[in-house]
């Protein structure tokens, strides 16, 4: 005998039903919206988007600053820069850079055990281990190399580790962990409990005290 349509919907029915229920987990998206100050005063901004699903990472990074003296522009940096990561592992970076006139463009690729560079037109291979210098990734603090964002070259680096602070975050008081770094890059990082990035510290070119405080 045919089965009829009404039979066969019903099996249908019965067969999706004994199906186990798939969740499929949404990605995790985080953003960080730093102010930057130059001694105390506003001067731009630092904007880092992370999206982490499964294994993957995908990080958008935008820097826009402007100083001004007597209202008169005096030093102008704008950076974009693009992250892929798998597994813990740089797949890919892209950035655009002005360093006040100094133009910067900068792509990495990993290729099997080691990531190939082509900084500003020059070419070179770098461990896959390696890190940029992009300071979201707290991993950065156990790398004695770290790849600059703007370039692609290798810097040196020490980190120290100076303990609990609390700090301004978000409009709170927090608890997080100040490091330091010395050599070819410097700067002082603080990250929460989380481990996310909350607070940078550095000295501009003309020695003025910049902060990167996260609103």
């Amino acid at each position: 005998m045919p089965f009829r349509p009404t039979l066969i919907r019903a099996i249908s029915a019965l067969a999706f039903g004994l199906l186990p229920a798939v969740t499929l987990a949404a990605p995790a998206e985080t953003h960080l919206d730093f102010t930057v100050l130059r001694g105390g005063d506003p001067v731009g901004r630092h904007q880092i988007d992370l999206i982490r699903n499964g294994d993957g990472e995908t990080v958008s990074i935008k820097t826009a600053v402007l100083v001004r003296v007597a209202y008169i522009p005096v030093y102008r940096f704008e950076h974009t820069g693009s992250e892929v990561w798998r597994n813990g592992r740089l797949i890919s970076l892209r950035s655009q850079t002005n360093d006040d006139g100094d133009k910067h463009v900068l792509a990495a690729a990993a290729k099997d055990d080691h990531i190939e560079i082509n900084g500003d037109g020059s070419r070179s291979q770098v461990d896959a281990s390696i890190i940029p210098a992009s300071l979201w990734n707290r991993e950065l603090l156990t790398r004695p190399v770290l790849m600059n964002t703007l370039t692609g070259k290798q810097m040196a680096v020490s980190v120290t580790d100076a303990g609990e602070e609390t700090i301004r975050s978000r409009g709170t008081d927090i608890r997080a962990h100040h490091y330091r770094i010395t050599g070819e890059l410097q700067r002082e990082l603080w990250y929460d409990h989380d481990g996310t990035l909350v607070q940078i510290r550095f000295k501009a070119k003309d020695d003025s005290d910049i902060l990167y405080v996260l609103g």
